[in-house]
């Protein structure tokens, strides 16, 4: 690197090869020789105060400019972690002490960035904004999937697209509730298989593309069914509609049309090819199938589509700058709600503590800023709103768990033992990495897919409590035993293993506890190998079976029946995670069943399996968070349960 433009990087160099911890660079002050510190062995600008250039030495770094009050915010941040980082290799005698101290007293909580005073001065919230707010800033981190088209990125990678699209049946935003939106009324046939929808009349699409009717439904199933469709519910519906992933384009459209009936321009059936009592979620907002206008691709296919997102929503698209923000400007007396705000921005901040900086200088006015930076902000005036209802989980992956595909098994892979995954289960301390890194605001989650309450209202009788009796026997924190387990499985020595990191929006802490679980790993005698990498390619990954050996972060806030049609079934999914030919069993029986309490004991029966199969490591159920600058948001109510997490933007009460 060049010593007059970089200042200092600070990063771990154990993470399987990439130069990660990028935010932690800072700009060389001044353009002064530099000298190499004896201790760190690192190169350094003699320093004489912040300069008055700091926007433009920053952007030597990083591409995007921030106004200097963010700037001289986010460089205040980093030099005091830079010092305490510095201070730290003084004090420590071993690389093991330093980690775990590092750990539990500085950089991982650190993540916590805990403020000093030279962080005071440097951020100045501007005076209050004359009337109300007319373009609401958003700022989160990058979804990986940067693009105009609903079908090719999973479900929290709609988040930017939300504002501008509706669904059939909409989500109430203070109790989750269903509720009519496109869609006024549903019903299910006596058989479960057909459900009749009676659409909305006189809702009209942006620009000029005509009013919505049943053709649009039609071809919303068609997107996301279509062969290059790699959407998160893309498999449920081509189960639904009886698609395979081979057919040929022309193919799908000809099941779909036959399928997807259209009574009238304001009424379908959906024929169904197996029993779908929740087939309301399945068309609901918490999922995937966007309302786009079909008048749209006939005229321009996906070229056209490519453009710009197009829908019926509170918002219309403005603009998309690659790597930088998505623009919409709200429609005027919209069928639905008329948002308070001229115009809507979401805007790509990748660094949590360049998030925060935004936020505290006005920049933006609502952000994704971990748990434990909200002290800093609330300290200086923010308003921490949390979602009304569990909104995530979050969970461990083991790759290559493929139990039902003989030829996609690799048993060299040490996850394959089931002795391994509960020992690895049993080396991560759950309560010190909630306390430490989420300030303790977690549930308990026992089985990936189930919730307690919210799967309970779906399907009476899922939950068996004893997950709550035993989790501690099978899953607690047990060093000595997580050893013992490694030894009899036949890894004394333990064995290196890639553990993939990486943010995805509404969860900004996924990177600092994956490296607070490497700690705990080494502790045991296992010997991570800790990645950085973006998330569309860990997911190709899992989604083509060829992840075999890896560790990788899910969060979502899927029903436990919509969580094992993604990832835990056999063939023509989304994403494999953990399959086996007893779930095959359960799910072939569930798409024949009618009868609740039968429902619920095949998914209770899943759960049962998983959690003494130790299937993946569960950590936590969260409340999603946003931290908003109350002097321009007066009130922002929203469920937290559609994976994505900020919706509901169009309700935003603005302050005066």
């Amino acid at each position: 690197m060049d010593p007059k433009i970089v200042d200092d990087w600070a990063f771990a160099g154990w993470d399987g090869g990439d130069s990660g911890h990028t935010w932690r660079i800072t700009a060389c002050q001044q353009e002064k020789p530099c000298v190499k510190e004896a201790v760190t062995g690192r190169w350094r600008a003699k320093r004489s105060g912040l300069t008055t250039n700091c926007m433009r030495q920053m952007s030597a770094v990083r591409e995007q400019r921030w106004p200097e009050p963010v700037c001289h915010a986010v460089q205040s941040l980093q030099q005091s972690l830079s010092s305490r980082v510095r201070k730290r290799h003084q004090e420590e005698s071993s690389m093991r002490k330093s980690l775990r101290r590092e750990f539990l007293r500085g950089t991982l909580c650190a993540s916590v960035w805990v403020a000093t005073d030279a962080w005071a001065p440097k951020v100045t919230s501007p005076a209050p904004a004359q009337g109300k707010l007319e373009r609401l800033k958003i700022a989160v981190a990058p979804i990986g999937y940067d693009t105009n088209f609903t079908w090719l990125n999973p479900r929290s990678g709609n988040l930017d697209k939300r504002p501008a699209l509706e669904f059939l049946v909409g989500i109430d935003r203070h109790t989750g509730a269903y509720m009519p939106e496109l869609a006024e009324t549903w019903a299910m046939s006596p058989d479960g298989k057909s459900w009749t929808i009676s659409l909305r009349q006189g809702v009209k699409f942006h620009e000029h593309w005509g009013a919505f009717t049943a053709r649009d439904v039609r071809h919303a199933v068609f997107l996301i069914t279509q062969p290059e469709s790699i959407q998160s519910d893309a498999s449920t519906w081509r189960t639904l509609m009886g698609i395979g992933k081979t057919d040929s384009r022309d193919e799908v459209a000809r099941k779909v049309a036959q399928e997807v009936e259209i009574v009238d321009d304001y009424q379908v059936v959906f024929h169904l090819t197996q029993v779908a009592p929740e087939f309301v979620e399945t068309i609901s907002a918490t999922t995937d199938l966007v309302i786009e206008s079909k008048a749209r691709w006939d005229a321009g296919g996906k070229a056209l589509y490519g453009q710009k997102v197009v829908g019926t929503g509170p918002f219309e698209f403005i603009e998309r700058q690659l790597g930088s923000h998505v623009l919409y400007k709200r429609v005027e007396h919209h069928w639905r709600q008329t948002p308070e705000c001229k115009e809507l921005e979401f805007r790509w901040v990748p660094e949590d503590v360049t998030r925060l900086a935004t936020l505290l200088s006005g920049e933006v006015h609502i952000s994704d800023v971990p748990r434990a930076l909200q002290q800093e902000a609330v300290g200086k005036g923010m308003q921490v709103l949390t979602s009304q209802l569990p909104a995530m989980q979050h969970s461990w992956q083991f790759g290559g768990l493929y139990f039902a595909s003989p030829d996609k098994l690799d048993p060299s892979v040490p996850f394959v033992k089931q002795d391994v995954r509960q020992a690895m289960n049993l080396a991560i301390n759950r309560q010190a990495i909630a306390q430490a890194l989420l300030g303790g605001r977690v549930e308990p989650l026992r089985v990936h897919g189930y919730h307690p309450q919210l799967d309970s209202a779906i399907w009476p009788g899922i939950w068996n409590l004893d997950w709550d009796r035993r989790f501690e026997e099978l899953y607690g924190y047990d060093p000595a035993r997580a050893r013992a387990l490694l030894a009899q499985a036949g890894y004394p020595q333990g064995f290196e293993f890639p553990m993939y990191l990486y943010t995805l929006p509404g969860f900004p802490e996924m990177v600092d506890i994956g490296q607070a679980m490497a700690l705990d790993f080494q502790a045991v005698g296992l010997k991570p190998q800790l990645t950085e990498i973006d998330f569309p390619r860990v997911r190709e990954r899992f989604r083509t079976k060829t992840i075999h050996g890896a560790l990788f972060p899910i969060r979502h806030g899927l029903r436990a029946l919509d969580l094992i049609r993604l990832a835990n079934k056999a063939k023509d999914s989304t994403a494999y995670f953990y399959e086996h030919p007893f779930i095959e069993e359960r799910l072939e029986a569930l798409g024949k069943s009618m009868e609740p309490a039968a429902r619920a004991r095949l998914l209770r029966e899943i759960g049962d399996h998983k959690f003494t199969a130790f299937a993946e490591i569960p950590l936590f159920w969260l409340f999603a968070e946003a931290t908003a600058n109350p002097k321009y948001v007066a009130e922002y109510v929203f469920p937290g349960v559609i994976t994505g997490y900020f919706t509901h933007l169009e309700y935003i009460r603005l302050a005066p």
